[in-house]
This record gives structure tokens, C-alpha cells and sequence, in this order.
């Protein structure tokens, strides 16, 4: 037997006919419902800022910060690195590290 022009070898195929009950066990869906908190997430505008103020050019310039916090408190340092959840900063020569959805304004300061 002569192979067509365009033959492509695949694996042989074989249809098996299933009963309607044994379908339906494969296809039933699940009823959980997953939603992640808004209070989880890094707000996006201070994820921009925390990266603006990240970059080698703006480190190697030294500017103080100020992060207000949820819990009214304030941190006053100089950005070392973000990962987009965590920011690490440089207080006093300590390096604190701060969960980026705390955090509820930067300003600099003077």
C-alpha cells in the first residue's frame, strides 16, 4: 500500500463508547469558591513607588523615606530592596523588613 503525500505517523486511534453514568463522574464540578482578600495584595500604587524608589540609580542617591503603616506607625529609612510582597529598609544601620500590604503612604523626607 502506497503512503499518501502528506502522511503523518501518529499513534493508531481507538474509540470507546461510555455510558452516560460513568461519563458523569468525571465531569462533575466542584463547588468551592476561592477569593483572594483584597488585604493580601500590595496596593499598585505603592508597589510603583516602591520600585521607582528601588532602582541603583535613586539607592546610590540616599533618600529618606517615611512609610506610614496600618497600625499608625511610621519607619523612617532607606529602601534596600522590594520583592513585590516584602521591603527590606535600612533604619539606623539595622535592616528592617516590612510586609508591603501594611503599608499605607510613602513621603519622603527632608
Amino acid at each position: 500500500m502506497e503512503e499518501p503525500l502528506l502522511f503523518i505517523p501518529t499513534p493508531p486511534f481507538y474509540y470507546i463508547e461510555l455510558d452516560k453514568e460513568e461519563t458523569q463522574q468525571f465531569f462533575e464540578e466542584s463547588t468551592s469558591v476561592y477569593e483572594i482578600s483584597r488585604s493580601e495584595k500590595t496596593n499598585s500604587v505603592i508597589a510603583k513607588q516602591l520600585y521607582y524608589f528601588c532602582q541603583p540609580v535613586r539607592k546610590k542617591s540616599g533618600r529618606v523615606l517615611v512609610l506610614n503603616l496600618r497600625n499608625n506607625e511610621k519607619v523612617i529609612g532607606v529602601i534596600e530592596e522590594f520583592d513585590g510582597y516584602q521591603v527590606k529598609m535600612k533604619v539606623n544601620e539595622n535592616v528592617e523588613v516590612i510586609n508591603g500590604t501594611d503599608i499605607v503612604s510613602i513621603s519622603t523626607k527632608y
